[in-house]
């Protein structure tokens, strides 16, 4: 907070970005989805960790039935819905909260909301809103904005008077694990409801995609690097590095070797989808007899 008493004081926000996990996306979008008719938006709590850099991830969510704080079965349900959550994963805490609407602004309405999260979380953790872009029938991905809320204070004895909150934004980022990443590849390539959908693959065919995908991947950047080295395209530095960091981060095997580790882990594999294939015909056996 500034010490110069001609200008209003802003309490700086104590996070410096955010990484949004896949899961809360849909999460978000399914409540809106499942809403009451009469609902204009949804709203909801977040639960996940901060860094000691003061990243915070959002990583669960769970939703609250109406937007008025000011109602007993707001308090009810977050209090009951909390409990839970913190009994399942303790490791998960309270970060802050969500809603439909505009991704670049937050309303006046949603200050109170913020205000009941910002009570509950405490001073030492930074609370965040995320705002959810729920109109994508014209948009080819999912607007979200994260934003902080600072306190403004008029100078004065005792550290000042407050006189209300300004929101700004911070960076917000998707952070995906493999395992979610291999799911959200397929469902936003499948084409559910045009013949009732695709079915995940077995375990071969997701390494065989995904090795076609690895070598369309490795066929691009040769044919940019030839463009480069022959004049025909400009060189990006940004490019160059990251292109520098994938090549450095794949281990130094000689083909042989390569060839073993990769044997290896295919038999594993297959040994794994044999033993799955057993235990799904004794289960259908199983089921069969007691049928009887």
């Amino acid at each position: 907070m500034s010490s110069d008493n001609n200008f209003v004081q802003l309490q700086t926000g104590k996070a410096t970005s955010c990484q949004l996990h896949p899961v809360v996306l849909f999460e978000i979008l399914d409540h809106f989805t499942r809403r009451n008719q009469d609902q204009k938006r949804v709203v909801g709590a977040l639960l996940g960790s901060v860094g000691s850099d003061g990243t915070v991830q959002l990583k669960n969510s769970f939703p609250i039935p109406q937007d008025d704080v000011n109602h007993q079965e707001f308090y009810t349900f977050f209090n009951t819905m909390h409990d839970l959550h913190h009994k399942v994963n303790s490791l998960e805490h309270l970060v802050g909260w969500y809603a439909t609407g505009d991704k670049d602004s937050v309303s006046d309405e949603d200050s109170a909301i913020h205000a009941f999260f910002e009570d509950r979380i405490g001073e030492k953790t930074p609370c965040v809103c995320l705002k959810i872009d729920s109109d994508i029938s014209k948009a080819s991905s999912i607007g979200f904005g994260a934003f902080l809320g600072s306190d403004m204070y008029v100078p004065g004895a005792d550290g000042g008077k407050g006189i209300g909150k300004v929101f700004s934004k911070v960076k917000c980022e998707i952070k995906t694990y493999e395992a979610q990443r291999i799911g959200i590849d397929f469902i936003t390539q499948n084409t559910i409801g045009q013949g009732g959908g695709e079915e995940l693959g077995s375990e071969l065919e997701k390494l065989e995609g995904a090795m076609s995908k690895l070598i369309a991947m490795t066929e691009t950047t040769i044919a940019h690097c030839d463009a480069v080295i022959e004049g025909k395209e400009k060189a990006d530095t940004a490019v160059g590095r990251t292109l520098a960091d994938a090549v450095s981060s794949v281990p130094n095997l000689d083909m042989a070797e390569f060839e073993g580790v990769f044997s290896k882990r295919v038999q594993d594999m297959l040994m794994v989808q044999y033993l799955a294939s057993i235990a799904r015909t004794q289960i259908t056996f199983w089921h069969k007899m007691m049928s009887m």
